[in-house]
């Protein structure tokens, strides 16, 4: 049976304080972060403050800015095509596996949704400062 990493909803800055560990029952690395959770898929929110689309179409990034950091989102291949209707000042909520390569910590999406109503955006801040006030639970 599948079994699927939750996907924390975290500020960005916490991603990109977060140390890198590798876990050998599993044979894969995940991002401890300061609240002691161990983060493979994680769920932010943010604005897109830069799109950038490869000449050839293989390769797409979004910078996403949440107010606490920017982190980018990188798609490859036919990955690309699915996310071509963002563009710059879209407010996004992500869902998407934390990577790393060559020292950047980044997101690989699986999901990303316009986000239309300001009041999700209050609405996720208040969820995490109480997330952060639980400890990360």
């Amino acid at each position: 049976m599948f079994e699927r990493w939750v996907a924390h909803k975290v500020w960005i800055k916490d991603l990109m304080e977060g140390k890198w560990e590798k876990e050998p029952e599993r044979e894969s690395s995940y991002l401890k972060i300061k609240d002691g959770r161990k983060i493979v898929r994680c769920r932010i929110l943010g604005t897109i403050i830069t799109k950038f689309l490869s000449e050839d179409g293989n390769y797409a990034f979004f910078a996403v800015d949440d107010g606490s950091d920017v982190i980018r989102l990188k798609m490859f291949g036919d990955e690309v095509k699915k996310f071509e209707n963002f563009n710059k000042g879209d407010v996004v909520d992500v869902i998407g596996r934390v990577r790393e390569y060559d020292g950047e910590t980044y997101i690989s999406p699986e999901i990303i949704v316009k986000v239309q109503n300001p009041n999700y955006e209050f609405l996720r801040k208040i969820e995490l400062k109480i997330i952060h006030n639980k400890g990360g639970s």
